[in-house]
């Protein structure tokens, strides 16, 4: 066995490990009985349109997909370009970021289109979701500094959540500790793997922008990526309305909770279980949602727990059911194309 295929099956054993790790510590102490029941109190009606936005997003990322292979020169039918995407979702809940490869290989069997050529579109994707994603987070820091800043006491144990001199000069401190620790290194970073990665994705944007410039529809485009972001945001804001504690939340605290949960999401744990879990609760725990306190005997009503668990397993639902008819799309659709060339 090759050190790669070693490394690979650790990262996948480290990945599980860590998953299950932090669901032991957010849900030991819970009665699963008391906590099923709980989930079915909520009101089921918004959780199902959660789960309609999470699916529109899925046939959005479909579309676009289409928008840039038309810019390579290919075409590929709307079919098999957004079953190849639903099962991207299903097969990160298994493996962590095994989703890009696994679409781009279904494609490429359903309709003959080189798999290198698909990860080019890949890269220009993780362009626009980056500076997207930056952009909210942007935005977040502007108008929910306030909650930032007590997610950061949160996580740093603080009891005091209110702004005094002390905080705000121990918050600067470790910023600017981060930014002189990374520019005094910079000569040893640059020889490690992880400043390689760095500038293989800043080099990845700068082709994505290039790419941009190529593609024919951009009006296409840009439709389908803004509404891919506004289905993200209405899958955690909608859900707000399924529970009482949460139902006051504002779209402000809904923009706060898309960035975390992202955040989460982008943690290597397969299909964000656990990450996601841990760090939405702090972030409802700041905003006045639950706490992050679970207690001996544990409390099944905790809203701040209660709440990602209901947005996980609906979007998990998503990603199981569309990914298995995007498989069977999939399947059906390479057995034409194998009857055609043959």
């Amino acid at each position: 066995m090759s050190k790669q295929s070693i490394f690979k099956i650790l990262k996948f054993v480290g990945s599980l490990s860590l998953s299950a790790v932090i669901i032991y510590f957010l849900f030991k102490n819970q009665d699963p009985v008391k906590l099923l029941q709980e989930i079915q109190m909520v009101d089921g009606k918004w959780v199902f349109f959660s789960m309609v936005f999470g699916s529109w997003a899925i046939v959005n990322r479909g579309l676009r997909w289409i928008v840039l292979i038309d810019a390579l020169g290919y075409t590929s039918s709307k079919w098999n370009s957004v079953s190849a995407v639903a099962f991207s979702y299903f097969t990160n809940l298994f493996l962590p970021r095994a989703g890009e490869i696994s679409r781009c290989t279904a494609l490429n069997q359903a309709e003959r289109i080189p798999v290198d050529k698909l990860f080019g579109t890949i890269i220009v994707e993780r362009v626009i979701d980056f500076i997207f994603l930056f952009v909210l987070i942007f935005l977040t820091m502007i108008f929910k500094f306030n909650d930032i800043f007590n997610f950061y006491l949160k996580i740093s144990s603080q009891k005091n959540g209110s702004f005094n001199s002390n905080n705000i000069i121990q918050f600067g401190t470790i910023v600017l500790a981060f930014i002189l620790i990374v520019i005094i290194t910079k000569k040893y970073l640059q020889k490690t793997s992880f400043y390689v990665k760095i500038q293989e994705f800043i080099s990845g944007i700068k082709i994505g922008f290039k790419s941009i410039k190529n593609i024919k529809n951009k009006s296409s485009f840009w439709f389908h990526t803004f509404s891919i972001w506004i289905m993200y945001f209405l899958m955690t804001y909608i859900c707000f309305f399924c529970m009482e504690e949460t139902s006051n939340l504002t779209a402000g605290d809904g923009l706060f909770l898309l960035v975390l949960g992202g955040i989460g999401m982008v943690i290597p744990t397969p299909g964000g279980i656990g990450s996601y879990h841990a760090i939405m609760m702090i972030g409802l725990s700041v905003l006045g949602v639950g706490t992050i306190y679970l207690g001996e005997g544990g409390d099944p009503s905790n809203p701040a727990l209660l709440f990602p668990t209901i947005v996980h397993i609906a979007q998990t639902l998503v990603a199981l059911i569309t990914g298995s008819i995007g498989l069977l799309i999939l399947f059906l659709s390479k057995k034409k194309t194998n009857v055609t060339s043959n």
